[in-house]
This record gives C-alpha cells, structure tokens and sequence, in this order.
C-alpha cells in the first residue's frame, strides 16, 4: 500500500485543527494535544501466524503501524484514540493481542489515551491477559464499556460481543464467537440509567450496527444521543435510526473503515464542537484480500478511494421530531 503526501493532506485538512505541513517538513519538535479530537480506528484483525493459521490472512500486520504512524505524524494529535473492536484475525487468541497491543503502543507513548472496545473476532479473557489495567477502568461487571469525555461530548464505547461460551470472562482462548453482535441485561440496564441522566451531548459507540445490538430504541428516545459509530463491516456509509411511528425521533448513524483487512481501509477522526461534532474519514485503499497487495488497483477502487477520503459527517446536536408520519 503506499502512502502520498497530496493523499494524506486531503485526508485530514477537512479536520481543520489538526496541522500538518510544519510536521511532515520536520519543523515542529513539540506537538499539541487536541482535547476535542479523537481518532476513531476499527477491525484491526491482527494475526500471529507464528502460533496459530500459518497461512491466515498476515496484511493488517504491516498496515496497521502505517495507518498510526500517519496518525502521529501530525503536529496537532488527537488527545484520544478509540478501538471499535476486532483486534484479532480470527477467534480472540492473545498472541494477536499481544501484536495488536505493539502496534497500538506508539499512541500511549504519544500521550494519547487508548480506549479499546471488544468486536466478534475477540475474547474478554485474551483481551484482560494483554491489557490487565482495564479491570480498573470497566463500567459495566465483566464487560468492556467505557467513556471517553471531551470539553463538548461524551462517547460511550459498548461492548457488543456475543461469545459462544455466554460469560466468557475467564475461558480459554479458541472457542470464537458468533459473528452477531448483542448486550447483555446488566450493561443494557446501566446504558439505560446512564443515558436517563445525561446533561451532555452524547456519542454511542460499540463494533456492530445498532439493530444488532438490540439497542434502536435506547439510541433513538434518549434526548442525550445524537450518533451511533460501529464498525463491523469495513465499508464507509452513513444512516439513520429511527423508533416508533408518528412521534418518531432520528439519530445519525456512520460505519467506519477497517485498519487493515479487507474492504475499505482507513480510519476517521472525530471533533467535537459546541453545537456538532464531525467525524471525518481518511481512506488510504480498497481491496479485499493480500492477493491484492501489490497489484495495481481497478479504477473502481481507485474512485473509491476518492470519494471516501475526506468525507465528513456532521452530527448536529439536535434530534428532529416526526421523521415518519403515516
């Protein structure tokens, strides 16, 4: 894959605080911390094919610390990074993990804040074995849920794996999980208390879409939320929720890029502002698998890329009445 200065720069002007023509000559020495920016990275699928898949699917490996150089090189960095889940290639093994951790590991020694969220290719028990710091930090009884707060916004990162083994927080690695997403009672109850006294504008994040994880209705009829972010699905696209019929309320929806695997490949900053917030989405490539890795791109995909780096959502804070009237 390879990386222009002309593609990087159309990739985060659209940021607007985030500077970069000073750092990518070298004349800055100090960077600045934005604490209303975000960075906003998903489907990671790393894979130590040294223990476990000899011949899985290795690209992500050599992406993923491109995608977070790129990131530091910025002159104005994001006070925090966020993982929408799927660290690992496959069934949650912590040798991927461990990798993942490696790769991401460049962000703390940054003074970025990591907040990790679990997606289906995870396990909770791998995942506490890596970073065992998270059981101070955890929201929710045995999930991983968290918040991220800027000066204008919350975020709240869900946890929307649905492991085969039901609570797997101390099994074994390999059993995998079902690819589905869903929440459990306890952390769908906490959700609801938490939203139900909210005095901030609200971002809710978790790895699947929202009809997956059950939880339409707590996005749509709670005042404090005005996005839903996911990934899953390793395309950019954007949407709407929306609950009920007559009196029904609307909430934005927009899928994120994968790090790394296949499909598109990227990340997305997010800013929050007084009266919105933008996630902005930096495209890097499209392809479906390493077959691809040093082939010329189709025309198609190429367009692709095009299109999505660059593209910015807007997430007003506002939810309009009456989206469906019949």
């Amino acid at each position: 894959m390879k990386f222009t200065r002309r593609g990087f720069l159309a990739g985060v002007g659209a940021v607007g605080a985030v500077e970069t023509a000073r750092a990518a000559a070298g004349g800055v020495s100090e960077k600045t911390h934005d604490p209303n920016l975000m960075v906003f990275i998903s489907d990671i699928h790393q894979l130590d094919n040294t223990v476990r898949w000899p011949n899985g699917p290795t690209q992500a490996n050599d992406i993923l610390p491109k995608l977070v150089k790129e990131i530091l090189s910025l002159r104005t960095l994001p006070a925090n990074a966020v993982v929408f889940g799927d660290f690992s290639a496959s069934s949650g093994w912590v040798e991927d993990f461990r990798l993942a951790a490696a790769a991401l590991k460049p962000f703390s020694d940054a003074g970025i804040t990591l907040t990790l969220g679990m997606g289906n290719h995870d396990n909770r028990h791998s995942f506490m074995q890596v970073f065992p710091e998270y059981k101070s930090r955890l929201l929710v009884p045995g999930r991983i849920v968290s918040k991220v707060s800027t000066p204008n916004a919350d975020l709240i990162l869900l946890d929307t794996l649905k492991s085969r083994e039901g609570e797997d927080w101390a099994e074994p690695n390999g059993k995998g999980s079902h690819v589905e997403g869903a929440m459990d009672d306890t952390q769908r109850e906490w959700l609801a208390d938490t939203l139900a006294a909210a005095a901030r504008p609200t971002f809710l994040g978790a790895h699947h879409p929202a009809g997956e994880a059950g939880i339409v209705k707590e996005a749509v009829t709670a005042k404090s939320v005005f996005g839903y972010i996911f990934g899953h699905r390793h395309v950019v696209e954007e949407g709407f929720l929306h609950y009920g019929y007559g009196d029904s309320r609307t909430v934005q929806t927009a899928t994120l890029p994968s790090a790394g695997y296949w499909g598109d490949i990227g990340y997305a900053f997010f800013k929050t502002f007084e009266d919105r917030a933008e996630l902005t989405v930096r495209q890097t490539d499209f392809f479906f698998n390493r077959l691809w890795a040093e082939k010329p791109r189709p025309k198609s995909w190429l367009e692709r890329v095009r299109m999505h780096n660059g593209r910015k959502t807007t997430f007003w804070y506002d939810k309009p009445d009456n989206y469906y009237q019949g």
